[in-house]
């Protein structure tokens, strides 16, 4: 990967790690967009949809994309920079608030602003391309390499179909979060890379272990060892650079 491309990834994931938002001013006001929980992500979804977004051509040439959205879509457009622009579930399901806000945006922001603005909540997403970066795809494959040589003899797996069981009960059951701070509060990507990146130990047998194909040679740093907190304060200096 290009050192260039990695850099902007670092520091990408130092902003997402202490959600940082992005400010923008509007009219006389001062604004923020903030980092989307998985809550917000839900409620923006339909939204999103009904702008119909063309994909390749936001890949290729965001801004001719944000354009055209911009002149078909102006109002939904607006819609979606509101509710980014607002951090807690009471104020995204205060109708009046709401309201007031989209009609301060609509009226003051212009259409390159929005279109820069649209350009940002749309590319912010950046949870797979951090995954990459952080090599937690490759360790979700080294695990799933163990499994196929664990037996799963007289083991039930049941649950874990959908949202509620694979991510939000995951979450709530190990941090001992509630519903509301899952779904509102903690950023959708800090949400999955912390649960992607949960420690796991799967225990082998002499025969299993024999048949797996993955080592156990690499390094990891626990945090409750107060020997390896400059090193993780080190990591995180150069992320944040």
């Amino acid at each position: 990967m290009d050192k260039t491309l990695n850099k902007d990834l670092e520091k990408d994931l130092a902003d997402a790690i202490i959600d940082r938002p992005y400010g923008f001013t509007c009219g006389n006001r001062h604004f923020y967009l903030y980092p989307v929980t998985l809550g917000k992500m839900f409620l923006l979804g339909r939204l999103i949809k009904s702008l119909g977004i063309n994909e390749d051509i936001l890949k290729t040439n965001p801004y001719l994309e944000a354009i055209r959205l911009v002149k078909e879509n102006r109002e939904q457009v607006v819609r979606i920079i509101t509710y980014h622009t607002i951090r807690t579930k009471a104020k995204i399901f205060d109708y009046e608030y709401v309201e007031a806000r989209n009609k301060y945006l609509s009226e003051h922001c212009d259409d390159e602003d929005l279109e820069t603005l649209l350009i940002t909540v749309l590319t912010s997403d950046k949870t797979e391309a951090f995954m990459h970066h952080l090599k937690l795809d490759k360790e979700q494959e080294r695990m799933n390499s163990v499994m196929k040589v664990k037996s799963s003899k007289n083991v039930y797996v049941f649950g874990g179909l959908s949202i509620y069981g694979s991510l939000i009960d995951a979450a709530c059951s190990k941090y001992h979060w509630t519903f509301d701070y899952v779904v509102w509060e903690i950023s959708y990507t800090n949400l999955k890379l912390l649960l992607a990146d949960a420690t796991k130990d799967i225990c082998l047998s002499d025969d299993e272990r024999k048949r797996c194909s993955v080592t156990n040679d690499r390094d990891r740093l626990s945090a409750d060892d107060p020997r390896n907190w400059e090193k993780i304060k080190a990591e995180f200096e150069k992320e944040s650079k």
